[in-house]
């Protein structure tokens, strides 16, 4: 398939953090018409992180970055609870049902009403943001909401999604069926493209008659002994979905997923495209404990770049690292997208500038101290709670980051 579409090496991660780097060298010599960055306020960004991995992680226990620690909102286990009630019978039935869940609930991590907060009702748990997305898509795969199978509930079939009721999503994500009307059907459409995504590959998500996104973790254990290969991985999920995630770069009439297209780069073709992939590099993030639920390690983690996000951008705006300039309200349509670019870019680059500076204060070097933990244990952690502390600047920076109103960029709200 590569030798047929070119494009699809901006799906390789180590694209990815060649133009990420490449506009922070342009950044650094301020050459970008809407940010600009301070590599001498790295350390306070470093402090930060610091301080927060050791305030959550005293003693540097830390689990890996993914859609797990919003499963667990509130400090419970929620996925424990459940699959010792379902009993699993294999462990492949096991990956299968959390290698659905995973990916279910970073698909379903999209823009949302205002203001919208998820309470768990069993545990009297209330969450915003990414953790209400979760916890959302936790309970609706618990209640059968994903399945087409009344008997197997713990499942997401695709012709469940591609035939997913208005109301019942209203009910599962708590949004009101007439403010939020327009919120669900743009969730209901992006699942049915999700679920025909994966109905046009049942070489990847296919058994028998049955058609699951976490068919594809059970098909690559089965081809593998011990090590599951992250960019392997990377690569099916963007083969397949990258077409989910429109709005973004095409070639020719193929979405080619989280891209974008920056009008200072040269050329008007592939070079000219600025790669991101952030839901499919967090569905590998968020496999790599039902990998190890199953008895498989994935390898290969530390070649993934970092959550082009809010979060990540809210660290480095608060540290002073990252700057937006003030260009007035009166930006073009094309700005507007490269300012985006641009922030989001500098974001990716300049987490692996922090990782490297942190692992080294640490006396340790980033194969000591895995990148998965870093982005969990302190950046993430870090920028949600200045997000947090300032909810004001979410609408703000939120807007820039999402400045077309795409649907499944959860920056908007």
């Amino acid at each position: 398939m590569n030798d047929i579409n070119p494009a699809l090496a901006l799906f390789q991660p180590d694209e990815i953090r060649r133009k990420a780097h490449m506009m922070l060298g342009l950044a650094a010599e301020g050459r970008l018409d809407h940010a600009g960055v301070d590599l001498d306020r790295l350390d306070t960004a470093v402090a930060t992180v610091l301080e927060t991995t050791k305030e959550n992680y005293p003693d540097f226990q830390i689990p890996p970055y993914g859609v797990w620690r919003g499963f667990e909102a509130g400090g419970i286990d929620r996925w424990q609870a459940m699959a010792s009630a379902r009993g699993f019978e294999t462990a492949e039935e096991m990956l299968a049902a959390a290698a659905d869940l995973a990916i279910v609930g970073i698909a379903m991590t999209t823009m949302h009403p205002v203001g919208w907060s998820y309470e768990d009702r069993m545990t009297e748990t209330v969450v915003t943001g990414t953790q209400a997305s979760a916890l959302a898509a936790f309970h609706m795969f618990a209640s059968g909401s994903f399945s087409s199978q009344m008997t197997d509930p713990y499942r997401v079939d695709a012709e469940a999604l591609v035939r997913m009721d208005l109301v019942e999503l209203a009910a599962g994500l708590q949004w009101d069926d007439v403010d939020d009307a327009d919120y669900l059907k743009a969730m209901q459409r992006h699942l049915k493209r999700l679920g025909e995504a994966l109905a046009l590959r049942p070489d990847l998500f296919g058994e028998g008659e049955t058609t699951r996104p976490g068919l594809l973790a059970v098909k690559l254990a089965r081809q593998s002994d011990a090590a599951i290969d992250a960019g392997q991985l990377l690569d099916r999920i963007l083969e397949a979905l990258a077409p989910v995630w429109e709005g973004g770069a095409t070639s020719g009439d193929i979405w080619l997923g989280d891209s974008f297209v920056h009008s200072a780069l040269p050329g008007n073709d592939i070079h000219a495209i600025i790669p991101f992939h952030l839901a499919a590099q967090q569905m590998v993030y968020s496999l790599v404990e039902p990998f190890a639920w199953a008895g498989f390690e994935v390898a290969g983690l530390d070649r993934l770049t970092a959550p082009a996000d809010l979060a990540h951008a809210a660290l480095f705006v608060h540290s002073g690292v990252l700057t937006i300039r003030e260009n007035g309200d009166t930006l073009s349509p094309e700005a507007v997208r490269d300012r985006m670019i641009e922030i989001r870019a500098l974001t990716l680059a300049l987490t692996d500038r922090l990782a490297e500076r942190l692992a080294s204060g640490l006396g340790m070097t980033l194969d000591q101290v895995p990148f998965t933990c870093i982005l969990e244990g302190g950046t993430s952690r870090a920028g949600i709670r200045l997000l947090e502390q300032a909810p004001e600047n979410i609408r703000n920076l939120g807007k820039i980051l999402n400045p077309g109103a795409v649907f499944w960029l959860p920056f908007g709200a």
